[in-house]
């Protein structure tokens, strides 16, 4: 199984059933065509699924009948966005090639060295000097944030490395609905708090938020020095699309993220559900502040005082 990546190819250059990443590149990444965006986001984890699922069509280890080989168009590539590619393909196949050189309307014969790039960061020098790290690598609430995830195949996981400056945190102190998350402090020390706790943390500890508790977590360097960590997040797709409630405690907010929602309302207005399941067969309308009034609802009887 190979893949053969035709840079730029003219247009009589185009094998039947060959990948149009030049095409999805224009669709998802308009702005940076043959590039990667400084700022990783929802265009480009659907640009990475997208072609996930189209090499997932072609390819496999375990498939008896793979495409060989598998073509994929593309325009002009940076080398950000060359080696973003040849990282994502280099899961599906040992021999990742890439050429820009064409010979009339034919593809060389000779493919040139083996590009595949093994599965491997080092998160204690991350971004090092791979040029996708390096292109989405930025400075998020003063602490260096390193997305690795892009590098590291299209799974349900959103992981990066951070490095929080001393009296910071990189995040609010919140907790997930559908989201799990663990932390691992690659070096430094400073405190978790963790629900209603304050918890030292320090080199090699592990700090798991599962979902289920709803328990809020938050990492600050407060002991004088740099607290490193490797943040793995769990999503239920690999899309990341899937919903979620962000509880922030500290300002009193309700987050709905996903598909269809991105609202906040203050968390102080939720109030228990009994009231409305004892009366879910009634006529009425609940208020901001929880109370309620008698309303005709159609299909029930008008709930009285």
């Amino acid at each position: 199984m190979s893949i053969m990546i035709l840079i730029d190819p003219p247009k009589n250059v185009r094998p039947k059933g060959a990948l149009r990443a030049d095409v999805a590149w224009k669709l998802f990444l308009p702005d940076v065509m043959g590039d990667i965006p400084h700022e990783w986001g929802k265009e480009s984890e659907s640009f990475k699924h997208w072609l996930w699922v189209e090499l997932s069509r072609k390819l496999g280890f375990l498939r008896k009948d793979p495409v060989d080989p598998v073509y994929i168009l593309t325009p002009q590539l940076t080398a950000e966005g060359k080696n973003f590619l040849i990282r994502s393909c280099s899961f599906w196949s040992n021999e990742v090639y890439a050429t820009d050189q064409y010979d009339g309307n034919r593809i060389p014969e000779v493919l040139g060295d083996n590009l595949w790039i093994p599965p491997l960061v080092n998160t204690m020098r991350s971004p090092g000097e791979d040029p996708t790290l390096t292109r989405i690598t930025e400075i998020e609430q003063k602490a260096v944030h390193t997305l690795l995830s892009p590098v590291l195949g299209c799974g349900r996981s959103n992981i990066r490395t951070y490095n929080i400056p001393p009296n910071m945190t990189f995040a609010r102190f919140h907790s997930h609905t559908s989201r799990e998350e663990l932390y691992f402090v690659l070096s430094g020390k400073g405190i978790a708090r963790i629900a209603d706790h304050n918890v030292d943390i320090s080199e090699g500890d592990l700090i798991a938020k599962p979902t289920g508790p709803d328990i809020s977590t938050q990492l600050l360097a407060d002991k004088g020095v740099d607290l490193r960590i490797l943040d793995i997040e769990i999503w239920p797709d690999a899309e990341k699309n899937s919903k979620d409630v962000v509880h922030y405690p500290d300002h009193g907010e309700l987050s709905l993220e996903g598909e269809g929602w991105d609202i906040i309302f203050p968390s102080g207005s939720a109030i228990n559900n009994d009231d409305s399941m004892k009366n879910y067969e009634s006529g009425y309308f609940r208020h901001k502040d929880g109370a309620w009034e008698p309303k005709d609802v159609p299909g029930f009887k008008r709930r009285e005082k």
